[in-house]
């Protein structure tokens, strides 16, 4: 059993959706040529074999409230895509990957 790891980033400087892209990115040890969709963080962080960060997992994202309206729905949408992408590697391969974005108020 592998342990989880906790990273928490600070969203208070972000001011774009790259803002945001650069951290998990750099979090996870994507590689340059990571693609910067939510489908891309799906391949990577569930789909596995592409960062230098493996599951488990959990991204925290402190102060988000201070971010951008655009920047925060970006947190939003990657969190809870992520989990929905979860979901969907557990119907297909009956196992769970641990990893997630939370949102830190």
């Amino acid at each position: 059993m592998s342990i989880m790891r906790v990273i928490e980033l600070d969203a208070a400087n972000w001011h774009s959706i790259s803002d945001v892209y650069n951290a998990i990115l750099a979090a996870i040890g994507a590689p340059d040529w990571h693609g910067r969709s939510p489908d891309a963080l799906i391949d990577s962080m569930i789909w596995g074999g592409i960062n230098s960060l493996e599951p488990p997992y959990t991204i925290k994202v402190l102060r988000a409230t201070e971010a951008p309206l655009e920047v925060r729905d970006a947190i939003q949408t990657l969190s809870w895509v992520i989990g929905e992408g979860r979901k969907e590697y557990q119907e297909q391969e009956g196992d769970d990957i641990e990893v997630a974005i939370e949102i830190v108020p």
